[in-house]
């Protein structure tokens, strides 16, 4: 296949993309001829990403919220690899490069695999004044076109390890995907650091801390087979003591890793086991979710691409607690289950711990 052609089967391919269920995430009118006018927002997500019921699904989510709010036409691509997704990056951006129509475009890039190509490429852009690039998460702003931002998690997870100490006993399990990804390793330092600065509930029921890895790759432990969640289930039931079983509370902060987790321990969950829900709001349905750390990535989207409408889309902004892009949600249920154990959630002055939080968060950044 040459080169002409492998372009125009990609070009095909994002016109009428789907999602792995097979739905059609974005199709033209038919029959139409010339290019709409109306603003067209564009998502490369990392490969395999998006269904993960969580980050990636909530800036799906925020995308929708925003095509009604504002208007706009969405193309959502899910590759199945990377090197797909780098051929759709490089088919956009020749395109851009060539576009002769005054049609205002912005692609949204929301994972690191592609930081590398990004920030070699997105100069390119330059020659196109309609095209415009946003890209999520990175502390470091681009040189050249394109606007970052970075929603800083540490401030929120502090508030977890505190609530922790209300419905945790015996083990507090913290599953982190690597030790390299920076808001995977910010999280687990922030809830650490919430959950070593308080006091627990009660001396006599002390807990242990055990944290894990699930990958030693930079970009690994974001997805997990079933039977891996349940090894991992067995182990930290049995990591106190060989000759009984305890009671473990799992921090999941694992990305997609983190659905499987919890779909496969469900099956094996005691009634005083429990978990803490990461990035959405997991508490609505689930006694077992003891409360959720909420990444409010949907609506900083939306606001995004209100801000891009508007042309005041900032070059680089470092969101978190203060901003209301992060926060801490208590579960709805106050009891696990026959046999299981109370929840504390009046115990803790919810008001005041956020504003703590918020300055351990101003004070960390800040050094």
């Amino acid at each position: 296949m040459g080169l002409c052609t492998a372009l125009f089967a990609i070009y095909c391919l994002l016109f009428t993309s789907c999602t792995k269920e097979g739905d059609t995430i974005y199709k033209p009118t038919p029959g139409e001829e010339q290019p709409a006018t109306t603003p067209l927002v564009t998502v490369i997500y990392g490969p395999n990403s998006l269904g993960d019921r969580s980050y990636c699904d909530l800036i799906y989510k925020g995308i929708e919220m925003a095509a009604k709010q504002y208007g706009v036409r969405t193309l959502q691509l899910a590759p199945e690899s990377e090197e797909q997704g780098l051929a759709y990056l490089e088919t956009m951006f020749r395109q851009m490069e060539s576009a002769s129509d005054t049609v205002r475009r912005l692609f949204i890039m929301p994972s690191p695999v592609y930081d590398d190509f990004i920030r070699k490429n997105n100069k390119r852009l330059e020659k196109n004044p309609y095209a415009d690039l946003l890209y999520m998460e990175t502390t470091t702003p681009l040189e050249g076109k394109g606007s970052t931002f970075y929603i800083d998690y540490y401030g929120a997870m502090y508030m977890g390890g505190c609530m922790a100490h209300y419905g945790v006993e015996d083990l507090l399990t913290v599953l982190l995907a690597n030790p390299y990804t920076q808001t995977v390793r910010e999280a687990g330092e922030g809830f650490l650091a919430g959950y070593n600065d308080s006091p627990h509930w009660d001396d006599r029921f002390p807990v242990q801390v055990h944290v894990r890895y699930l990958s030693n790759e930079p970009v690994g432990g974001f997805t997990l087979a079933d039977s891996t969640a349940l090894r991992i289930y067995d182990e930290e039931e049995h990591f106190l003591e060989e000759e009984r079983t305890n009671e473990v509370t799992f921090v999941p902060i694992c990305g997609g890793a983190m659905h499987t987790i919890i779909r496969a321990l469900h099956a094996r969950m005691i009634s005083t086991d429990n978990y803490v829900g990461i990035d959405g709001d997991m508490t609505d349905d689930d006694a077992f979710c003891v409360f959720s750390i909420v990444k409010h990535i949907d609506q900083v989207t939306v606001d995004y691409i209100g801000l891009w409408l508007n042309g005041s889309m900032p070059k680089h902004q470092t969101l978190g607690l203060a901003d209301g892009a992060t926060g801490a949600v208590w579960g709805k249920y106050n009891y696990s289950g026959k046999g299981g154990y109370y929840r504390f959630p009046e115990k803790v002055d919810m008001d005041s711990l956020r504003q703590v939080a918020i300055r351990k968060e101003e004070e960390r950044y800040e050094k």
